[in-house]
């Protein structure tokens, strides 16, 4: 459809140049005829009514010869992939050749008023038609090479935005590929714990849950963004594999409003800090640990208390939300903010407003 429209807009101005060049061309003959019509003016030897006729035909045919020409020189052009100067030599050749041709079939007004082909007239040689054609293909050779250096400029930035996409999702898959197999060996550690403790039924509920949450990252992994809908329904089935492990010690409470689920943020956000939250704070039966997401001036707000563990040696690098705040970074170009605010650990991660196109799309994809 967009191409459909890209051709229609170079179709149309063709025409509109080549209605102008015309126009320029025939400049005398109408102002001639305007005068005429507004006195005793006649051409010599031939009716008024004859002589617009032959005006107008005239000026026809330079519109079809300039159309012609600039047809010629912008047709394809928009496919070329690289510069090259053969290319415009060889249609300007070509429109040389066919404007010479055309020459012979002009048409021209005797000084009498009487349309003529140079074909059949008494001279082959008429200077008056000359200058016009010569024109003609002058202003439409310099249109060509100023259209195909537009053609040329918007060819490089379309390979320059394909290659920013391109760089951008290799740099995006190697955040994801980083940190896939930290969720991953965590998660083998919890279903390890149930095998050692002979929780067989919980084992296999734990698979089955721990298969649909990698159902969701594989599924996922070919999209940047997702709606937080779809963040918090991921959240909820990997909140089951920590319940497992904190049963009535871990509590995740979402406060979010339905007119912000459908906004936008990096896939997998909120799962590396509900994991941060549980690495680096301590969680019993007398000290549980409540992880609450809420909604704030348009924010994602996710908080816990700061529960320091006794034990340090489980200290990480920060790899969670250094990932996070580079994806964050790349896919949005916003910052996501961490603060300690009077013993409780804030992470502000900014939402995306969701344009209509995308939504659509959205929809067809959960249909299908």
């Amino acid at each position: 459809m967009l191409r459909h429209k890209i051709r229609f807009g170079k179709t149309l101005a063709n025409v509109l140049i080549a209605v102008v060049i015309s126009l320029i061309v025939n400049f005398s003959y109408l102002v001639f005829m305007i005068l005429a019509a507004r006195s005793d003016i006649r051409p010599h030897g031939y009716g008024m009514e004859n002589y617009t006729a032959s005006v107008v035909v005239e000026a026809l045919f330079y519109v079809v010869l300039a159309f012609v020409l600039l047809t010629l020189f912008t047709w394809r052009l928009d496919s070329t992939r690289t510069p090259s100067s053969h290319g415009y030599l060889k249609r300007l050749l070509v429109a040389f050749v066919l404007t010479g041709c055309i020459y012979f079939v002009a048409p021209f007004i005797s000084r009498s008023g009487e349309l003529r082909v140079v074909l059949i007239a008494n001279r082959i040689v008429n200077p008056m038609l000359l200058l016009k054609i010569s024109f003609t293909l002058a202003v439409v050779a310099l249109y060509g090479k100023i259209y195909e250096l537009i053609a040329w400029r918007q060819q490089i930035m379309l390979e320059n935005e394909r290659l920013k996409t391109e760089n951008l999702r290799s740099r995006y898959d190697v955040l994801i590929n980083q940190m896939n197999p930290h969720f991953f060996f965590n998660s083998l550690n919890s279903l390890a714990m149930l095998v050692r403790e002979e929780r067989n039924a919980d084992a296999l509920n734990y698979i089955d849950r721990l298969s649909d949450t990698f159902r969701y990252i594989i599924r996922s992994g070919r999209n940047m963004l997702t709606t937080l809908r779809d963040e918090l329904a991921f959240l909820d089935a990997y909140k089951y594999l920590l319940e497992v492990r904190y049963a009535g010690k871990l509590f995740i409470d979402t406060q979010i409003p339905e007119t912000c689920m459908e906004r936008l943020l990096p896939v997998l956000s909120l799962q590396p800090l509900v994991e941060n939250a549980v690495k680096h704070n301590t969680i019993t039966r007398t000290k549980p640990l409540h992880v609450t997401i809420a909604v704030e001036n348009g924010m994602l707000v996710v908080s816990n208390p700061i529960q320091p563990k006794i034990d340090d040696s489980e200290q990480g690098t920060g790899i969670g939300l250094k990932n996070l705040a580079s994806r964050y970074r790349l896919l949005t170009e916003r910052e996501i903010t961490v603060s300690d605010e009077q013993g409780v650990f804030v992470v502000r991660l900014p939402l995306e407003e969701r344009r209509k196109e995308e939504m659509d799309n959205h929809t067809e994809e959960k249909r299908q």
